[in-house]
């Protein structure tokens, strides 16, 4: 199984293009007829993981993913000519992780696949797609190797317990599988006649599949264009720009999302990137980053439970890149774009706070061409280590033994996860759409089967297919709070479903302490459905302290436009300190008010404006600090106020048990030099703790 040249039919080729001694392409009558019977395996495999699903449901098929409804709705929506709008008349939204799968399940209902046809539909093509990424692996792996490697290789991926998973997803897994697959296939014809033709289209395709797919073929770019000097004049211009076609191509659905929504990064993006976490921290990104990365480096190596790889996959697959990269042909492109496309991939993927979610289905699709690298280094090492071929066997049998015993569990995996989605999700939208009245919208944290099965238009409050939500969210239910504000009171969900006790920044169900909502209409062991009331929203704009004189300004904090606005910062105490905002309801002197709050730890710095020079400002500040017990290590209740550079002395932060407590810092007339100054909250003393530890609610600014 050592990578050795087979003997191959020579093809012509036009006459200024030099024609390497070693071709990848057999001719025809040599292939592997194996290949139907690996693609078949796939496709079977595939069918009884659909059967299994279906009899652990009930008779009906249901993902294992919320997330494939989304695409089902805009797949839908798509078809009936509402491109990439989630509901009808809404604005164009970005919440699907992949435009090229949504406009295939858009064609496929424009074809007649409506209602409940779409889903079986989606769920074939990914086993489709699956079985034809088994045969590709095959016919790679036989031209750039052997027969046997080939072979083995295409077994390996058709059987693999995590690409049948991602088959039978419903989402775009095997898609973007199969077209990296087919890239590096046409790439392996194209790469001896440095004519590439349809290598750039397929690369264009993956990477709209999926944008990890871009960072993965990016180094098979420069690669291209390098062959393409060997052409002369024009020629060569053209075909070395022709090479950056997958380049242009996500640049301009780059360019349409931005203007189309304002934001060229999709919302999907926005949620899950690493670098939207509240008050973004570049030591942590990379702390973060790293520690994903390093989760996927023993995934990769077969070192955890997941039962993703054989053990020591990782470094068969490098000794195989090896391999393929010594040699001066189409091999050292393969191996390029395997090696060092899959350290890119992963280093993309672990910028998202959700990079190991879901069965790590982000790294799936470049999981067939890993274990090709695997079987190609197991060759190597026997080829190198001069073992017999008996060795290379055997260690291949022990693969296949893994892969068989795995099969079942993410068999097992599917059915949990599908059983989930069944009894919270699929429940949620069957319940909806008799429960609810119609034209009710609905808010949802998942929010795809509530969309695609219930007939009502819904509002995502974790920001995938409403604009303008996903960083709110990120930032807790007092910055969630104040964005619904600014909608159109047509636009805001009439009822809201949560998650009891849902862990992380999205926490619906503590909206019901701030009174959001009125008496629950549901209510389940794992969701609560409420009726929504807004009647509140302003009523903590104004101070309770009497204002004897004009507000000038007011800082909003916990709304992130007025934080924004303000160039409000937080410097926490410690760098992963999550300075999350909350909701607080508090009445006071016959009044009920509503306001929200971000917690701070450390020091908080804002600027004022429209203030009038020369004249003292009254700071009316509202603060709540019952958390921490002066003195202790875990915070303080005093703040050293600073108006520009000038220390105002200590101010003491008094607990309230009502929720807040307004108090009052003077800043003398003399300091106000500009309509704008800069007001800091600091520590009381340099450097070291106990460092300030209390909720802010805003400021009003009196003169």
């Amino acid at each position: 199984m050592t990578i050795e040249k087979e003997p191959v039919e020579k093809h012509a080729v036009a006459t200024d293009v030099a024609q390497p001694e070693w071709s990848a392409v057999p001719p025809r009558q040599e292939r592997d007829r194996a290949v139907w019977l690996v693609a078949a395996g796939a496709l079977l495999a595939g069918l009884l993981f659909v059967v299994v699903d279906v009899h652990y449901n009930g008779g009906r098929y249901i993902p294992s993913l919320d997330d494939a409804f989304i695409h089902l709705q805009y797949g839908k929506q798509i078809g009936r000519g509402e491109f990439l709008r989630f509901h009808d008349g809404e604005p164009i939204s970005t919440g699907a992780s992949s435009l090229l799968y949504v406009l295939v399940l858009g064609a496929l209902h424009a074809v007649g696949m409506h209602g409940g046809l779409l889903m079986p539909a989606a769920v074939l093509l990914g086993i489709v797609c699956h079985a034809a990424t088994a045969a590709g692996v095959l016919l790679l792996g036989q031209r750039l190797v052997n027969r046997t490697t080939g072979r083995w290789a295409g077994a390996l991926v058709a059987f693999s317990g995590p690409m049948l998973w991602g088959a039978t997803s419903g989402m775009e897994i095997t898609l973007t599988a199969f077209l990296l697959v087919a890239t590096l296939l046409v790439v392996v014809r194209e790469a001896p006649t440095a004519v590439f033709r349809w290598t750039p289209v397929l690369a264009a395709l993956a990477a709209l599949s999926r944008m990890e797919a871009l960072a993965f073929l990016a180094v098979l770019v420069p690669l291209m264009m390098h062959a393409c000097r060997r052409r002369a004049g024009l020629a060569r211009i053209g075909a070395m720009a022709w090479c950056l076609l997958p380049f242009a191509v996500v640049g301009a659905q780059l360019l349409f999302y931005r203007l189309a929504t304002g934001h060229a990064s999709p919302n999907g993006s926005q949620s899950k990137s690493l670098t939207s976490i509240p008050h973004f921290n570049l030591g942590e990104f990379v702390g973060k980053t790293s520690e994903n990365f390093s989760q996927f480096l023993q995934i990769l190596s077969g070192l955890t439970r997941q039962d993703f790889v054989l053990p020591g996959a990782l470094l068969l697959a490098a000794v195989g890149v090896v391999a393929l990269t010594r040699h001066d042909d189409a091999r050292r492109y393969v191996g390029l774009t395997i090696g060092l496309g899959t350290v890119l991939a992963l280093g993309a993927i672990s910028t998202m706070g959700t990079a190991l979610w879901q069965q790590v289905r982000y790294l799936q699709p470049f999981l067939p061409l890993f274990l090709l690298a695997t079987v190609i280094g197991i060759g190597a090492v026997v080829g190198w280590l001069r073992l017999s071929g008996r060795a290379a066997t055997a260690i291949l049998l022990v693969a296949a033994l893994f892969t068989a015993v795995s099969v079942p569990l993410w068999a097992h995996v599917m059915v949990v996860e599908s059983a989930s989605i069944r009894e919270r999700l699929v429940s949620l939208a069957a319940w909806a759409k008799g429960g609810l009245p119609e034209g009710a919208r609905l808010g949802v944290h998942d929010v795809g089967a509530a969309a695609y099965l219930s007939g009502h238009p819904t509002v995502d409050l974790v920001g995938l297919t409403t604009n303008d939500l996903a960083e709110p969210a990120l930032n807790g239910m007092g910055s969630l709070y104040e964005e619904l504000r600014t909608l159109p009171p047509e636009k805001l969900p009439d009822y809201v479903a949560a998650y009891d006790a849902m862990p992380g920044g999205i926490e619906l169900d503590k909206l019901a302490a701030a009174g959001v909502y009125t008496d629950p209409v549901l209510a389940t062991p794992q969701i609560t459905v409420w009726k929504t009331d807004w009647s509140l929203f302003g009523s903590g704009d104004q101070p309770e302290t009497p204002v004897q004189g004009r507000i000038r300004d007011r800082v909003n904090v916990g709304s992130m436009d007025s934080e924004r606005a303000h160039d409000h910062h937080l410097d926490a105490a410690r760098s992963d300190f999550p300075p999350m905002t909350e909701l607080r309801t508090v009445d006071s002197g016959g009044r009920r008010m509503v306001d929200s709050a971000r917690h701070i730890w450390g020091e908080e710095e804002f600027t004022l404006h429209d203030l009038e020079p020369g004249r003292p400002v009254h700071l009316i500040a509202r603060h709540d600090a019952s958390g921490p017990k002066g003195g202790f290590y875990t915070g303080m209740r005093e703040v050293r106020v600073f108006a520009g550079d000038v220390d105002l002395g200590k101010h003491e932060l008094v607990p309230d048990p009502k929720g807040w407590n307004e108090s009052v810092i003077d800043i003398p007339g003399h300091l106000v030099t500009s309509p704008d100054l800069t007001v800091r909250m600091g520590a009381t003393q340099e450097f070291v703790g106990p460092y300030p530890d209390y909720k802010s609610f805003g400021y009003w600014a009196v003169q």
